[in-house]
Formats: structure tokens, C-alpha cells, sequence
């Protein structure tokens, strides 16, 4: 990967060019699994659809960085008595074998393969997976299972195309030193770049100024340019109380966050973090591969729980629900400035 990969994740409406004058090149784009009965049987239909956009995104002149099929997820849905609870929806079906088998592993290596050869000349960067140390994305799989799963994709990946800029992503949770342990450790591992989500001030403690210290550690720990899959600053949502903090529950039951930075979650408050940011990866270039930033655009409701009113995963957007420029493109585009000029 020669030049920086500056990149964010985008509804298909997106309007590219107002992506292009905030210096975005890339899209993030989620592949599903694209077999449904079996491996290289018929072809799901969603898969088509994630190709015809991976497509068009490219038509428009903006690069693609495709994200392989993942375990599942899972979100907080209601009990009986209103309480959020975390409820797994596998995405692997039975034929492709049970979770840390060896049946597993050949299914996932085989259908990244597949989708490597199908889709070159329209991606040519890869996730693998999603935040495979975090039990929200990685459910049955344990870390030293999770980290199979990698590389059995990233070897899938290669072996159709070896020219393709391949690597995982972490939730940057402690958890994370382990795959990076593991993950790197072999000179010979088919993995290009060292791959990291973090969201200081949200979802994590710290601030803007942490990726001063992070990027350099992840560089330094894996011999590999480091790429920031995922970064931001919500825009909105207030902080749990002391009392409220110390209740065993999920930030979509109260709908509040755990953390805050500077300004805190509100527009200037994310324009302010995105400047800082910048001011970090500028300082650490020489060790970035690339910056995608979560998100495009704010969303109607969350994602996690399913709620317009909770700040969660609605208020991360650089435009908002109109798709007007929030003052954090502004922001955006300054620092994407200052960091290819460096």
C-alpha cells in the first residue's frame, strides 16, 4: 500500500463528492457470507447487492476496503421487564462446521479465497472479520481460536491475490495483545498491516492524545504499519451519573455514556477530538498505513438496541441525518490536509 488510505464507513446514498472534498478515498464495505446451502453453492442474494455497491463505490472513484464475513454479532434487546440483554445471531450455518474446528477454519480460508478472486479489480484492501477479541463480534470463538480464523482468511485472501493489502482489526480491549501476540509472531504471517479500532473518550477512557502513545506501540509490538479500521468521537449523549455508573448495565440501557473527553459529546465537542487526533497521527506517520474514521453519516437509530433516542451508535456521524456538513468535517478536512502534507 503505497499512498495513506484515508477512509471512513458510508451509507450507499453517501454523497461521494462532498466525501472527496473531506479527502475520503475509501469506504469500509461489509461482505455476508456468500454461500447459502452450501460451499460454492448458490450464491446469496446479499452478497450480489454488497458486490453491485462495491462497484459502484469504485465507479465514483472510491477506493474499496472489503470486510470478510464475520461469526455474527450481538445486540441488547429487551426481557420481559425491560432489561437490555446480550443476545448472540450467529452468521456461520452448519455446513460450514462448528465454531475452532478444523472444518471451520478450511470453510473460512476457502470462502475469503472465493471472494478475493471474485471481487478482484474492485478490492484491493481487507479487513478480516471484525473485532474478533470482543465476545459482541467473535461470540463462540475464544481468542486463540479467533486468531486461527484470521489468519486461515488472510492465507485465503492471498493465495488468490497475492497483491492485496490484507489485515485484522482489534477493539483495542486488553484482550487485543493477545491476537497481536499471536498474530504477528511469525515473520512469514500473511498479514500486511496491524489493524485497530479504539474510541477514546467513548467507549474507552483517554482522549484524542492516546493515539500519540497507541500507534507507536502497535508498530513497534508488530513490525507492521498500523491502520485505524475505526476512530471517532460521538456527538451527542450525556454521562452516567457516579451512582449510575456502578450499575452492571449496558450504555443502551440508560441510553448515557461511561466516558467523556474535553468539550464532551456534542458537535464541537467530536470537531474538537478530530482536530487532536490529527495532531497525533501527524506526529506518528511515518508508522500509519491509513485512518478510517466511524462514521459518514449520523444514524436514525441505534443499531444495538434499536432506539432513535439512544446516542449509542447514532451520533457518530461528520455530516448528519440531512447530510449537512457537521463542524467535525470541517475539522475532518483540515487534518486529512495536514497529514498527507507531512
Amino acid at each position: 500500500m503505497g499512498e495513506l488510505l484515508i477512509g471512513t464507513s458510508a451509507h450507499p446514498n453517501a454523497d461521494v463528492s462532498l466525501m472527496r472534498e473531506a479527502g475520503i478515498g475509501w469506504v469500509r464495505h461489509n461482505f455476508p457470507l456468500p454461500f447459502s446451502d452450501r460451499l460454492y453453492g448458490k450464491v446469496r442474494d446479499s452478497y450480489l447487492k454488497a458486490r453491485k455497491q462495491a462497484e459502484a463505490w469504485l465507479i465514483s472513484g472510491i477506493e474499496v476496503m472489503g470486510v470478510t464475513p464475520g461469526p455474527g454479532h450481538a445486540t441488547y434487546e429487551p426481557d420481559a421487564a425491560g432489561k437490555m440483554q446480550f443476545t448472540w445471531h450467529g452468521a456461520f450455518p452448519e455446513w460450514f462446521g462448528a465454531p475452532g474446528s478444523a472444518q471451520c477454519y478450511r470453510s473460512y480460508e476457502a470462502v475469503c479465497a472465493w471472494l478475493a478472486e471474485d471481487l478482484k479489480g474492485i478490492v484491493s484492501a481487507w479487513q478480516i472479520a471484525n473485532e474478533l477479541e470482543i465476545r459482541q463480534f467473535a461470540g463462540p470463538f475464544n481468542l486463540r481460536q479467533a486468531c486461527e480464523l484470521i489468519l486461515a482468511g488472510a492465507r485465503g485472501l492471498k493465495r488468490s491475490d497475492p497483491s492485496l493489502f490484507v489485515g485484522p482489526n482489534s477493539g483495542g480491549a486488553g484482550e487485543a495483545h493477545y491476537l497481536y501476540g499471536r498474530l504477528y509472531a511469525d515473520p512469514q504471517t500473511p498479514l500486511d498491516y496491524c489493524g485497530v479500532d479504539q474510541y477514546y473518550g467513548t467507549w474507552q477512557p483517554g482522549g484524542p492524545d492516546s493515539w500519540a502513545v497507541r500507534v507507536p506501540e502497535l508498530h513497534e509490538l508488530t513490525g507492521h504499519p498500523v491502520v485505524i479500521n475505526e476512530w471517532g468521537f460521538a456527538s451527542a449523549g450525556q454521562v452516567m451519573t457516579e451512582e449510575e455508573l456502578r450499575l452492571p448495565v449496558p450504555n443502551c440501557q440508560l441510553r448515557k455514556w461511561r466516558q467523556t473527553w474535553g468539550p464532551g459529546h456534542t458537535p464541537e465537542g467530536q470537531a474538537e477530538f478530530v482536530r487532536a487526533a490529527f495532531d497525533a497521527f501527524v506526529a506518528h506517520r511515518s508508522a500509519l498505513a491509513g485512518v478510517v474514521f466511524y462514521r459518514w453519516e449520523d444514524q436514525e437509530s441505534c443499531w444495538q438496541c434499536g432506539r432513535p433516542d439512544c446516542p449509542v451508535e447514532t451520533a457518530w456521524g461528520l455530516v448528519d441525518l440531512e447530510g449537512r456538513p457537521k463542524p467535525s468535517f470541517h475539522a475532518f478536512q483540515d487534518g486529512v490536509r495536514r497529514l498527507l502534507a507531512g
